[in-house]
């Protein structure tokens, strides 16, 4: 469904020191239960191995649950002049996190590297970085108002094309540049 009218760009998020470290402390708070259960098995149960081996079972599918929370991607949906960004956990589940945004009644659609100064505005209530990584050269700023949060500034990755398209439905508060990586 690829048309003028619809957009969709996905962006895995980059993996780093932080990302790393967080699925090494889901592993710990996995693991440390099933070693505080098993001393006190051991010293208090007869039938030890009997408990035990559904605890691992547990325990493994507790490290597997939780490693999908360090896996993700963004996936930005332009679709008849709405903004959507859902994140997709481990190519597993989804959950949207910006649903049907108008473009045309954002205030600023502009590239994020020059006008980052425009995060420090007193009036922007929140700020929401929906992209793989701060250092990408293709990522743009939105701010828009929200009903529920007030207005709000949302840093995302962009295409050509997604930019090209946000620009055709909001002409007047959209800057879109010239080199793009992908």
């Amino acid at each position: 469904m690829d048309g003028p009218n619809y957009v969709e760009f996905t962006m895995k998020k980059k993996e780093d020191a932080g990302i790393r470290l967080k699925r090494v402390v889901m592993f710990l708070a996995c693991i440390t239960p099933f070693f505080i259960i098993t001393s006190i098995l051991m010293l208090v149960a007869q039938q030890f191995i009997v408990i035990t081996a559904p605890l691992i079972i547990v325990t493994i599918l507790l490290c597997i649950y939780t490693r999908r929370f360090t896996r993700l991607e963004y996936e930005y949906v332009v679709q008849s002049g709405e903004l959507n960004i859902s994140v997709i956990y481990d190519n597993v589940s989804r959950r949207t996190l910006i649903k049907e945004a108008k473009i045309s009644e954002m205030h600023k659609i502009v590239p994020y590297a020059t006008n980052e100064p425009l995060l420090d505005a007193p009036e922007i209530s929140k700020i929401l970085y929906y992209c793989s990584d701060l250092e990408n050269a293709d990522l743009y700023l939105a701010i828009f108002d929200d009903a529920k949060k007030g207005r709000i500034a949302v840093v995302f990755n962009a295409s050509r094309k997604l930019a090209q398209v946000m620009k055709f439905y909001n002409s007047l508060n959209t800057i879109v540049k010239n080199d793009f990586q992908y």
